[in-house]
């Protein structure tokens, strides 16, 4: 089951109804419902994540000898507790799932062993976009057999399809009484063509089409639709004018919230007033998320957000309410004769018994990213803001407080909740040092 987070303020009133309820002799009114009162707001939390970049030397890292499989799960084992605290989580799948016959490998066509898909799920990704300019990497063999491994694991897709009917019907996602449509295109393929005949196996990135399936999916009874878009430049951290005029046109025609990616690094964050019907609507534009893992090394491109929306549904319809991120980065560091690399949260109130784990250039980096990102994306005035305080934040009600202090700890990269360590990798796995080809203007299109 997923939890709703608690916001700061919401807990402190908390703590203090609580508080007060010890002292207080008793009630003095009566508590039950008034007839006839209308149905309450439903809220939920929507998360999203950006480009899952799977490098070799991030694959590598999560190869285990003895078994000749792969585990990924102590990479998202961090920032799993803010993952899975949202009622639904995305993110875009930036590589292709198609089995081991043709082999694994990353930068220019992606390949991923399917364990990935699985590792995801368990760290709390729901529904995964597969439509970018790595969709055909693996040709349309590839686009089957990753759409297959997604469901095997659990998870929900959209954005490329193996027969028309399936990409003719929207994805809609009830989320404890919120229905939330998805929607995703890229604009571009990196030159790879479409097989003949298989036309609907990826989304373009077309208004029209965006318009007339948003559409759609409202007629189908989605209360809020969302665009998840593979557009923008790399490397920019500012959208550019047509991808801003194109999030405008988009919103204005029925669009509630549009979520970027593509560029590899962080774009910022938009509230726009558009009009509808002649009535004004905001909608929420995250321009781009940058990366959630990558072995891409360099500043900015090493790290990330973890989008929040909190929604709300009342009799009067169903919006944005808040919207706040927490920035994520992805260290790699050797333990022992192996490179780990782990998607760590990044926030200045580390605890020190935390902090003392880390190499002090990590603590640099960490405190280089928090500076770049909140400066780069808050905007207090909409209402665009971090997220909590990781150390007191509990997103997870009921359950234990998130343990800042566990995220930074060098760890076996064995599945949770066991004790057996991974066994030792390949020599040629263990380095750490070197970008190799991920150097921005190497060529191609990551």
């Amino acid at each position: 089951m997923r939890y709703v987070r608690r916001f700061a303020a919401l807990t402190i009133a908390l703590a203090m109804i609580v508080a007060a309820s010890l002292s207080w002799p008793g009630p003095e009114t009566d508590t039950a419902p008034t007839t006839g009162a209308g149905p309450q707001p439903v809220r939920i939390l929507l998360a999203a994540v950006g480009d899952l970049l799977m490098h070799m030397p991030v694959v590598n890292s999560a190869y285990d000898r003895d078994t000749g499989g792969y585990d990924f799960s102590g990479i998202f084992a961090p920032v799993t507790s803010y993952l899975s605290c949202a009622d639904y989580t995305i993110a875009n799948l930036e590589t292709r799932l198609a089995g081991p016959a043709g082999g694994y490998h990353g930068y220019p066509l992606f390949n991923t062993p399917a364990e990935l898909a699985r590792d995801l799920r368990e760290a709390g990704i729901d529904l995964l976009a597969t439509a970018n300019n790595h969709s055909l990497d693996m040709g349309w063999d590839g686009i089957v057999k990753t759409l297959d491994n997604i469901e095997a694991a659990g998870l929900a897709h959209v954005g490329t399809y193996r027969t028309p009917s399936e990409k003719a019907t929207p994805f809609i996602a009830d989320v404890r009484g919120i229905k939330l449509a998805f929607l995703n295109y890229t604009a571009t393929t990196n030159g790879l063509p479409v097989p003949p005949g298989k036309e609907f196996a990826v989304n373009l990135l077309d208004p029209a089409t965006v318009i007339a399936e948003a559409d759609a999916a409202r007629k189908l009874g989605a209360d809020l639709v969302v665009a998840v878009l593979h557009f923008g430049l790399e490397y920019h951290r500012l959208p550019g004018e047509d991808q801003r005029r194109l999030a405008h046109e988009l919103c204005a025609s029925g669009v509630d919230v549009i979520i970027g990616s593509h560029p590899h690094v962080v774009q910022p964050i938009e509230r726009v007033t558009v009009q509808r019907g002649g009535q004004p609507y905001t909608c929420v534009i995250a321009y781009s998320l940058g990366n959630f893992i990558s072995n891409q090394r360099w500043r900015y491109s090493d790290s990330g957000i973890i989008l929040y929306l909190e929604i709300e549904k009342t009799d009067e319809g169903t919006f944005v309410r808040e919207v706040s991120y927490l920035p994520v980065w992805v260290q790699k560091r050797m333990n022992g004769t192996r490179c780990e690399y782990r998607v760590l949260p990044v926030h200045p109130d580390i605890p020190s018994a935390a902090r003392n784990q880390l190499l002090p250039e990590d603590q640099r980096r960490l405190a280089e990213v928090w500076e770049e990102v909140t400066t780069h994306l808050s905007n207090p005035a909409a209402g665009i803001v971090p997220y909590g305080t990781p150390a007191a934040t509990d997103c997870q009600d009921g359950r234990s407080p998130v343990k800042y202090e566990t995220f930074y700890k060098s760890r076996d990269n064995g599945r949770p909740g066991t004790s057996q360590p991974a066994a030792p990798r390949p020599a040629s796995y263990g380095r750490c040092t070197g970008m190799g080809w991920e150097q921005p203007g190497a060529g191609g299109t990551r």
